[in-house]
């Protein structure tokens, strides 16, 4: 029997973890950005985004960056390495990334 179908959706976990209300701020963000066809965000543009609305008064550029972590673990976001303006070693070794929604997400 065939139960390939029963697996478990990782992508849809941010709905019922703690701090959904983050994720969900967060990917709704990038899906708006996607539909203007814009791929790639930066962490700071994400960042200025959410400091715009009460709730992320208190949320911090650390807290974001474990929240796009956790997103790239449940594969609703790609992470890619920024290397287009990369002068230094020490840069390189800084790992900047973009972040991109996967494409299951956005058909979620």
């Amino acid at each position: 029997m065939d139960t390939s179908w029963l697996k478990p959706i990782s992508e849809v976990k941010y709905l019922a973890a703690d701090n959904a209300y983050r994720y969900r701020a967060i990917l709704r963000y990038f899906y708006t950005q996607h539909e203007r066809m814009r791929q790639y965000l930066f962490p700071e543009e994400v960042y200025a985004f959410l400091k715009q609305h009460d709730e992320f008064r208190d949320y911090t550029e650390d807290d974001l960056q474990q929240d796009l972590d956790q997103l790239v673990k449940w594969k609703n976001l790609i992470a890619r390495q920024e290397t287009a303006h990369i002068r230094t070693i020490e840069e390189f070794k800084k790992k900047r990334f973009r972040y991109q929604c996967s494409p299951y997400t956005v058909e979620i």
